[in-house]
C-alpha cells in the first residue's frame, strides 16, 4: 500500500513496488489510508512524513496499533536526523529519501521483508546513523 499525496511520486513508488509486490491500494491522505489499511491489512506500507491531514508518524502509529505486523517504510524528502530517529522509534522498518526511490526502494523492500531495517545510505552516512 502506498500513502503519498503527490500523484507523480505515488506513481513512481508504484512502478518500483510492482516489480516485486502487488500494490493493493494507494491513498493521498491519512483518513483514506487508515480506512484502507484496516480493511486490506497490507504486509507493507510506504508512507510520506508530510501528508495533508496528519503527519506520517501519526498514520504509522495508528496502522501499527490496528495491525502490528505491518511493515512501514517511510519514503520522504525529509533527511533530517530527528525525522529518521523518530520514524524508527515509532516502529518504522525503513527510511528512503524520495530522490532515491528508483535505486533504494527495492533494496529497502528486500531488507524490511527479510526482517531487517533499512536507512537510505545518503541519510545514514550524513549522520553516521546505526539502525
Amino acid at each position: 500500500m502506498i500513502v503519498e499525496d503527490y500523484v507523480l511520486i505515488q506513481e513512481s513508488i508504484r512502478l518500483v513496488l510492482e516489480r516485486d509486490c502487488d500494490v493493493v491500494a494507494t491513498a493521498e491522505d491519512a483518513e483514506s489510508a487508515l480506512a484502507m489499511a484496516t480493511e486490506l491489512r497490507p504486509d507493507l506500507v510506504t508512507i510520506d512524513v508530510s501528508l495533508p491531514d496528519f503527519n506520517g508518524f501519526t498514520v504509522m502509529e495508528k496502522m501499527l496499533s490496528a495491525n502490528p505486523g505491518v511493515n512501514v517504510i517511510f519514503v520522504t524528502a525529509h533527511s533530517e536526523q530527528n525525522y529518521i530517529e523518530r520514524a524508527f522509534a515509532a516502529g518504522a522498518k525503513g527510511y528512503v529519501l524520495k530522490g532515491s526511490i528508483q535505486t533504494e526502494l527495492p533494496a529497502a523492500i528486500r531488507e524490511v521483508m527479510a526482517g531487517r531495517r533499512f536507512v537510505s545510505p545518503l541519510a545514514r552516512g550524513r549522520f553516521n546513523l546505526k539502525v
